[in-house]
């Protein structure tokens, strides 16, 4: 069962990730019945799902989650902060229980106890009439309703009622049942659920919507539902759908007396005499038999009721129809279906499209081979321009061209598989943000804009951790408590904003609050604190240079150590992880009016753009995002102070450094008029660099791969690349190398 539980722990995550979601969202708006539905049914698939596996701890505990929540959806308890905490805490305890799942194979040994307390503390709470724990008697569930949603009941003929029982003004229990159509996705089965409802004196199973053409109809959805009679009482009833409360509604029915026969058609024209003809059709329908009988007579019925339709101009599918000829209710549907469009209603509904989902192994071995077949391809050309132009020689020219666009399009289409939405590096800052306000005592609203923009996997991964210091600074750090933000004239709910959009080739990730803002002269002061600066070097700092000491290794202004911050490593963590990622961080910050710290990185790390440099007749690449100019500079302008080189660049002093030496390779005994420079900006402190390099080659595209093994921790590089010639290229890092 190895490849039903790998897809049992993908999709174990995903249930997890709903739930989550949909509790933030039921809390902050406890009448929301989508967002209670939603959360119940990521509880009752992860229950079956669990149940596959005998994990009874795990199965236990989300059993429970079911059992609350039902109630809550039933107004038998109410969501109150503390039962979302426990919720919560079931939550992060299945998401572990999941984690230890995959690597391990099995629960830990404390999953029992584990269970068996939060359990306890979910079956806990006011209005719960369940009796706690994971109980749920046979109430649990919908609750009875009138006889209001079961006008189907009175449409019934006489046949079908006499068959019920449903005579003399007797009650009978009414069930409606509209399964969700990814029911067997959801380890549901409605027609066994039918099978169990007890003293059945009735079952009508019926499309629930106009069936597409069996060319276009998924098997894996349900497009069909149940109208059920029974004798039993509705609790009883009720109890056989305790796991799909949202699906049903349960009622005691007492129908009027039946309706009166169709009067005989008369002299209004065709269209009257071909109702009265599909009428007979319907009555033939419901004619007691055997079912090779009935079947027979549903064929004969079906190519009856399609020559009428037909003799009124209508097309119509005969296949659809012979599915239809179930019972008169089912082909009076069909037939209003058939003659709507003529009435200007649209056409019924497309099936929707579901995602496929693919290992990240399998997407980074397709870009690893595209990458090779782009550098085979680049061997193509030169070998082009050696065959003469005869025939054979403009034939290859030809496919050359044609391969060179294919390439170029899979190669397209490849990256485009690795992009994924921002949203996934999003989805745990809500509940971030919720818990960490509620520890510090302060209400802050978060607001996500962007996440439908799209980026690199590898750059994904990269942000996370960046983006979730940035959000606690701004809680801790950033954000006033009530008291304070109501002494200056602030809402007392703080505002957390995070925007992301795509700038040229990046992705940018925005993180501002309205919060008390980063106080330049306490930035100053910290820092000669701290020993980083001097007196005189803090005075002569902006302050926009001020507040950008945040980014200083080990600066903090916090007066204390807590589990949040002010152990001075986050903003340097943020800005180490973000440069590593060939990006760059900004930040911006009024006293008083709150801080935005902006983010930008490249779309991607697989596709890096580079200028191929070379040095003691070895080839190097050099990010073009860094690369500011190219230039030619006397030996004459270069200015030497002990070992410190320097030249004056667009009316600046610019050093200059070698890249023969910044790599220990030997030095360039020539003597050469004018030097080779490369002139790069690398942002932030690190400011503008003249790099003096042996010659400037091409620029190129390259498949950045990272380094590995043992070249793992070579500082300096940030990866390898193949030319299209073959050669092998060392990327450089220069923001480390310098």
């Amino acid at each position: 069962m190895s490849a039903l539980f790998d897809q049992f722990i993908l999709e174990s995550r995903d249930l997890l990730t709903e739930a989550g979601d949909s509790l933030l969202a039921l809390e902050r708006d406890p009448a929301d019945r989508a967002a209670v539905d939603a959360l119940f049914r990521a509880f009752h698939t992860l229950k079956g799902a669990t149940g596959l596996f005998d994990l009874a701890s795990f199965t236990r505990l989300v059993h429970a989650g079911e059992d609350a929540l039902a109630a809550v959806r039933d107004g038998r308890r109410v969501l109150t902060p503390e039962l979302a905490d426990r919720l919560f805490r079931a939550i992060d305890q299945s998401a572990r229980w999941i984690d230890a799942l995959e690597a391990a194979g099995t629960l830990p040994g404390d999953a029992a106890e584990a269970a068996g307390r939060l359990g306890g503390e979910l079956g806990d709470g006011p209005g719960d009439g369940s009796g706690g724990g994971s109980g749920g008697g046979p109430g649990a569930g919908p609750a009875a309703g009138p006889a209001a949603g079961f006008e189907w009941v009175e449409t019934l003929d006489g046949s079908r009622r006499e068959a019920a029982g449903l005579t003399g003004g007797r009650t009978l229990t009414a069930l409606t049942y509209d399964p969700d159509p990814e029911c067997f996705f959801n380890g549901d089965d409605p027609l066994a659920l039918c099978r169990r409802i007890p003293d059945l004196r009735l079952l009508l199973v019926e499309p629930a919507q106009p069936l597409p053409p069996l060319g276009a109809l998924d098997p894996y959805r349900c497009l069909l539902r149940f109208r059920a009679l029974s004798g039993a009482p509705p609790a009883e009833v009720t109890a056989v759908f305790r796991t799909v409360p949202d699906q049903v509604r349960v009622g005691a029915v007492t129908p009027p007396p039946p309706p009166p026969p169709p009067p005989a058609p008369g002299p209004e024209g065709a269209d009257s005499l071909a109702d009265a003809m599909l009428r007979t059709q319907e009555s033939i329908l419901d004619l007691p038999g055997e079912p090779e009988e009935r079947e027979a007579r549903r064929a004969a019925v079906a190519r009856s009721a399609g020559n009428i339709l037909a003799a009124q101009g209508l097309t119509v599918d005969r296949a659809a129809l012979l599915a239809a000829c179930v019972d008169a209710g089912s082909l009076r549907r069909f037939v209003e279906t058939a003659r709507a469009p003529a009435m200007g209603e649209g056409p019924p509904p497309m099936v929707g499209r579901r995602a496929l989902r693919v290992d990240p192994e399998r997407l980074d071995r397709l870009m690893a081979l595209v990458g090779e077949l782009t550098v085979a391809k680049s061997q193509l050309p030169p070998l082009v321009r050696r065959v003469g132009d005869d025939a054979l020689g403009q034939g290859l020219k030809a496919v050359s061209a044609q391969f060179d666009a294919l390439v170029g399009e899979l190669q397209h289409a490849a990256l485009r598989l690795r992009l994924v939405p921002l949203s996934r590096v999003f989805e745990p800052l809500p509940r971030l943000v919720r818990d960490t306000a509620r520890r510090l005592g302060k209400t802050v609203v978060l607001e996500l804009d962007g996440g439908e923009t799209e980026a690199d996997r590898d750059i994904l991964d990269a942000l996370g951790e960046p983006l979730l210091h940035l959000v606690r600074n701004s809680l801790d750090h950033g954000i006033e408590s009530p008291e304070r933000r109501a002494a200056a004239g602030k809402p007392d709910s703080g505002t957390i904003r995070v925007h992301a959009f795509q700038e040229k080739d990046g992705v940018v990730v925005e993180v501002g609050d309205d919060g008390a803002g980063i106080d330049p002269a306490a930035m100053r002061a910290a820092a000669c604190r701290k020993g980083l600066l001097d007196e005189a070097a803090a005075a002569a700092l902006d302050d926009g240079e001020a507040v950008r000491l945040v980014f200083a290794p080990g600066f903090s202004t916090a007066a204390g150590v807590s589990e949040l911050s002010g152990r001075g490593v986050g903003m340097d963590a943020v800005r180490a992880a973000v440069e590593r990622a060939g990006g760059r961080v900004e930040i911006a910050s009024t006293p008083g009016a709150g801080t935005r710290v902006r983010l930008a990185l490249p779309l991607t790390l697989s596709i890096t753009r580079v200028v191929v440099v070379e040095a003691a007749g070895e080839l190097f690449g050099v990010p073009v995002a860094l690369v500011e100019g190219m230039r030619r500079v006397p030996r004459a302008d270069i200015r030497a102070l002990k070992t410190a080189e320097s030249v004056v660049l667009g009316g600046r002093v610019v050093p200059l450094l070698r890249l023969r030496r910044l790599l220990g390779l030997p030095e360039d005994p020539r003597e050469r008029a004018a030097e080779r420079v490369l002139v790069a900006g690398l942002g932030g402190a690190g400011g503008t660099v003249a790099l003096v390099v042996d010659d400037v080659r091409e620029r190129a595209d390259v498949m950045l791969r990272p380094m590995h093994g043992v070249l793992r921790g070579l500082r300096g590089y940030s990866g390898t690349a193949v030319l299209g010639d073959g050669r092998l290229l060392l990327v450089l890092d220069l923001r480390e190398l310098l």
